[in-house]
């Protein structure tokens, strides 16, 4: 008796250890998961639309959204793809792509949205941005956001200009539009917002580059050429806009949010900026806005486009699973909604078509500026010149600590690592 109670135990724990090793074996084949990692920023019915949507999409693959502060993003995903703990998709810069190459961080994805139902929608200048000069494609398009003109109607009315075209039509506004209204010797308004602080550079390129035909930064050699005869000139008008008094005398540091409050609060004329600000600008000024695109120069216009990226890590081990929620969160139902909850520049072309964004004269706007907008070239120096050299020299040039030319000459030294 003894002995069959100890036979029946064993085969007890037996049978107990078999089903433990089925269990595991099943927990083995478990869906995939997809962790997304996001800005943080960027919350609320975007989200949890993502979440629902993706939830009536697919039940084969588990969604992980994870929010990460905007201001630490970039730091916190080179740590872990340092430590093979990086998300398995993620938002990201364009000019984080030779960085994430240079570790093997990023996926290749070329050819591998040959078969996307979508394809034949992404305009060729999209898909350039995908690869953004390499040989192979790192990155997929996740948002852009393309500039042009905020003009307020009321004052263009009380000058009796239509809005600006051209260059010239440009600075004849701005001159026009600074006036002292009520007659005490002080300026109550002036033409135009410009950005003298970090991030300017956008704003100049914009209203400088136009003055030559197929302009930018480099020539096809990569070579800096800002010393242009044609770029020196119109660096100058940009320049004596300050000197003429058709800005605020805060110019030289006036960063996004003094631009943007000069502009709601009626001390400026014309704004430069995206589709982005169209609320907070509807809320103060009403009907008495309007989108303008860019004026253009000589060589035509030269627009500027902000553009983030979706990467899928190259170390995970849901590949297959990212590729598909990438190509879902690109389809046209989602990214319309993302779109209008983010104000950001839809790029498919059946999503452009639709009447929420042909309608509204900020989008409407965004969507014609597009194929003239030019992406910031991806080089080494570019950091060095958008966060420090662009300002510095920027700011010494409008307060007559160098001329113009000077400016120009160190900027194009940065670009050339000089």
């Amino acid at each position: 008796m003894k002995m069959k109670r100890i036979l029946l135990i064993a085969l007890a724990v037996f049978m107990c250890t078999s089903l433990i090793a089925s269990g595991s074996s099943e927990s083995k084949e478990e869906k995939p998961t997809v962790t997304y990692w996001y800005w943080e920023d960027i919350q609320g019915k975007h989200v949890e639309m993502l979440a629902d949507r993706w939830k009536e999409y697919t039940d084969d693959i588990e969604l992980i959204l994870e929010p990460i502060p905007a201001g630490n993003f970039h730091d916190r995903l080179i740590t872990a793809v340092s430590s093979g703990t990086a998300p398995d998709v993620f938002q990201m810069y364009t000019d984080w792509i030779p960085e994430l190459v240079g570790l093997g961080a990023l996926e290749d994805l070329t050819g591998k949205f040959d078969d996307w139902e979508y394809i034949d929608e992404v305009p060729d200048y999209m898909i350039d941005l995908a690869y953004a000069g390499y040989d192979r494609m790192y990155t997929f398009p996740r948002s852009v956001l393309t500039m042009y003109l905020y003009c307020r109607t009321d004052y263009f009315e009380e000058i009796g200009m239509d809005y600006p075209k051209t260059m010239d039509e440009f600075y004849e506004a701005a001159e026009k539009l600074t006036r002292d209204l009520d007659g005490d010797g002080v300026i109550d308004t002036y033409g135009f917002g410009m950005r003298g602080a970090t991030n300017g550079h956008s704003m100049w390129s914009s209203l400088v580059f136009n003055a030559k035909p197929g302009f930018d930064y480099f020539d096809e050699d990569g070579n800096a050429q800002l010393m242009d005869p044609a770029i020196i000139e119109a660096n100058q008008k940009y320049i004596d806009m300050y000197k003429n008094g058709w800005v605020p005398p805060t110019a030289p540091t006036d960063g996004f949010n003094e631009i943007l409050q000069n502009f709601r609060a009626g001390v400026t004329g014309m704004l430069y900026h995206h589709v982005g600000s169209s609320k907070t600008v509807t809320e103060s000024l009403g009907d008495n806005v309007v989108a303008v695109p860019l004026p253009a120069g000589e060589g035509g216009v030269f627009g500027v486009q902000e553009v983030t990226n979706f990467g899928i890590y190259s170390g995970s081990k849901n590949k297959e699973a990212a590729l598909i929620f990438l190509k879902w969160i690109n389809s046209p139902e989602i990214q319309s909604v993302i779109c209008e909850e983010l104000q950001q520049v839809p790029w498919l072309e059946s999503v452009q078509k639709m009447d929420k964004f042909q309608d509204n004269v900020f989008f409407k706007a965004s969507i014609e500026s597009l194929p003239d907008s030019h992406l910031l070239p991806i080089t080494t120096t570019m950091s060095q010149f958008t966060n420090m050299a662009w300002p510095q020299n920027f700011q010494r040039a409008l307060l007559g600590e160098i001329t113009g030319e000077e400016m120009l000459q160190n900027l194009n030294d940065v670009l050339n690592g000089v």
